[in-house]
């Protein structure tokens, strides 16, 4: 992922592959080519449904002080900037 590699030393990436048991979620993760950052597997919707999370390309940002706010994939780079901008 672009922004991973252009944002990981200063973001945390993290996958969430939703509804998906581990065998899926790797199997999702390498077909995606996302495998420099870890993934959580998500088989019973709990952390997608926390965030209200509806879709795959729907990214969660959550600051240094527990705040988040969902965005979508056209517009993480330009979220990402603005979160470590502050």
């Amino acid at each position: 992922m672009d922004v991973q590699n252009q944002f990981g030393d200063e973001v945390t990436f993290i996958g969430v592959p939703g509804l998906a048991d581990t065998s899926s979620m790797s199997e999702f993760v390498a077909e995606q080519g996302v495998t420099g950052f870890p993934h959580i597997p998500d088989d019973t919707g709990e952390i997608w449904s926390r965030f209200g999370v509806t879709e795959q390309r729907t990214y969660v940002l959550i600051d240094n002080d527990g705040t988040w706010r969902r965005t979508g994939y056209g517009t993480l780079r330009e979220d990402v900037e603005a979160l470590i901008a502050g």
